[in-house]
């Protein structure tokens, strides 16, 4: 929590700023944590928390995502490499912040021309995602704070079936390849 001078108000400010209500001279904060429900990636935790480290430069935290392939037949991910052993992820709002702006800091640079991967029946995945940031001093627009927070998900990239090439994977539907909603804050 902080005090925050603006102009002749003064404003408070919690440092969990997953949704914002607007009350007089008031910023107060909602924090709730989404609840645990069936996705078929669940993660490690409802909750992470960005912090500074001495040997990453930024407010950083990690998710282990797993998947499980349930069905009865196996399930093909698009690979980036030959030796990728896990499919590709991408982190997404969720909820009431769907619409908000997120920066992530990585992406995947891929080469062409590698078949997918399989996930067989009875098999998992586990998948370590990195929120948040490491420090950007020259971008601009300056990074926002808030661009790292809110009630996110990890989003695989699956496929139903396979492909010789992964980039002409055709994804699975979003629902059987989201995590569960979780929240990420200071």
């Amino acid at each position: 929590m902080r005090w925050q001078q603006t102009g002749s108000r003064l404003n408070f400010v919690i440092a969990c700023v997953s949704r914002a209500v607007l009350s007089y001279a008031f910023v107060l904060v909602a924090c709730a944590t989404p609840s645990r429900d069936s996705s078929p990636v669940q993660t490690d935790s409802l909750v992470y928390h960005l912090r500074r480290s001495p040997t990453e430069p930024g407010a950083l935290a990690y998710v282990t995502a797993v998947y499980r392939n349930v069905g009865a037949g196996p399930v093909y991910f698009p690979r980036c490499t030959r030796n990728f052993a896990y499919p590709m992820y991408k982190l997404r709002r969720t909820g009431a912040d769907s619409t908000r702006r997120l920066f992530t800091d990585w992406a995947f640079a891929c080469v062409g021309g590698v078949p997918t991967g399989t996930i067989p029946p009875g098999d998992s995945v586990v998948i370590r995602v990195r929120v948040g940031s490491i420090d950007q001093p020259t971008m601009y627009p300056p990074l926002r704070p808030g661009d790292l927070i809110g009630d996110l998900r990890v989003e695989l990239e699956l496929c139903d079936h396979p492909s010789s090439d992964s980039d002409s994977c055709e994804l699975a539907p979003q629902a059987k390849r989201s995590s569960n909603a979780f929240n990420v804050r200071y």
